[in-house]
């Protein structure tokens, strides 16, 4: 994913552009306890990997027992 430019809207600062970027987390996930890699926009770590994502009929670990 590249960096893209959003429209910060007008609510209590003045609207702006703004250039957000991806930041690529190495994680473990919360549901299946994999060691995950992730790209994302979000400030804060992901919970779960892409694979899965949280849900238990996609978790590839959960389809081998």
């Amino acid at each position: 994913m590249p960096s893209k430019k959003i429209h910060v809207r007008e609510y209590k600062v003045k609207a702006h552009d703004r250039i957000i970027h991806t930041r690529i987390y190495n994680f473990i996930c919360q549901y299946c306890r994999e060691i995950s890699e992730r790209e994302t926009y979000a400030t804060g770590c992901p919970k779960y990997g892409e694979k899965c994502n949280g849900v238990e009929s996609k978790c590839l670990r959960c389809q081998k027992q």
